[in-house]
């Protein structure tokens, strides 16, 4: 039995749960004798902020999960790589990372910080707004927002908005009730009924996201080490077809998202190209910038994921 552990996202089931139910599905097409436990609130899986579920998964209370990469940073920087603007653009984009020398490394990472990767994902991330919709950074200028990552956090700054850190859970109430302005988010946050009522703008993923968000399901090794080969064989194929999965619901999910919006009567626009590029400027000029003089491996990073090697 495998205790398994999910974000939450507000009022909506969370990408990373549908991808437990998947890797769930998967592993009963390998006719594997394991049990996917999820840990419970009442009646319902127990979700937890994504902060709060890396350290169940670090501290042992956890055995697999799907979260955002992003949220590990206090175990190691490096991670903050997982939802930096500008590494990719679109879907094609995350594809190609996958296949990189940067997700190699970032898997390295993670194996030293004892977690096993057995399934990939990644997100768009887009914006949303209580009042006008939000476009290049002088949009963002002298507004409260929210972000994950300490990347998103170090643009927006830079951009001269007031950075605030709301619950995944309170995200809703926040924006409706004026806490905060907006936010920055990847799809999987961004997909929330609620939120969708409280906003006046989505600025969708589109063709061009300025971000992506990897949010892959993780094993603790000492869980991994205690299964059989066979068990882990069939975790790995179960891992796989996840990982197939994610990519084609990822892209369903922008669409999604859209109609959600448009349903709650918000304005849903892309963001023009002019902006996007103002905000890779920014962000070269800023998160970039720190990432690689501040964190360790973080310039070579940086460099295999711009090369494509």
């Amino acid at each position: 039995m495998l205790r398994t552990g999910q974000v939450t996202a507000g009022g909506a089931e969370s990408f990373s749960g549908a991808m437990i139910d998947e890797l769930e599905h998967a592993l009963g097409e390998e006719k594997a004798d394991l049990v996917l436990s999820r840990l419970s609130g009442g009646s319902k899986a127990e979700a937890f902020e994504p902060e709060a579920l890396w350290d169940r998964l670090a501290t042992g209370r956890v055995d697999v999960a799907a979260l955002p990469l992003a949220a590990a940073t206090s175990s190691d920087p490096i991670f903050g790589a997982a939802s930096m603007p500008g590494l990719a653009r679109r879907h094609a984009d995350a594809d190609a990372l996958a296949r990189s020398a940067f997700m190699a490394d970032l898997k390295t990472h993670l194996d030293n910080a004892g977690m096993i990767v057995l399934a990939d994902a990644w997100l768009a991330g887009g914006f949303v707004s209580s009042g006008a919709c939000l476009e290049g950074p002088p949009s963002t200028s002298g507004k409260t927002l929210h972000a994950e990552g300490e990347p998103l956090r170090t643009v927006l700054t830079k951009s001269g908005a007031s950075v605030a850190r709301a619950p995944r859970a309170r995200l809703a109430a926040a924006l409706a009730g004026g806490v905060i302005d907006g936010a920055l988010a990847s799809s999987s946050v961004l997909a929330d009924p609620e939120l969708a009522r409280a906003a006046k703008c989505l600025t969708a993923p589109g063709s061009d996201a300025l971000w992506f968000s990897y949010e892959p399901i993780v094993i603790a090794r000492p869980s991994w080490e205690a299964l059989s080969e066979d068990e882990r064989a069939a975790l790995k194929a179960a891992g796989e077809k996840v990982t197939a999965w994610a990519a084609r619901e990822s892209r369903a999910q922008d669409d999604r998202l859209v109609q959600m919006y448009r349903k709650a009567g918000a304005e849903v626009e892309e963001m023009p190209r002019s902006a996007l590029d103002q905000w890779l400027a920014v962000a070269v000029e800023s998160s970039w910038r720190d990432f690689a003089r501040d964190v360790k491996d973080g310039k070579r990073l940086l460099a295999e994921a711009i090369t494509g090697d």
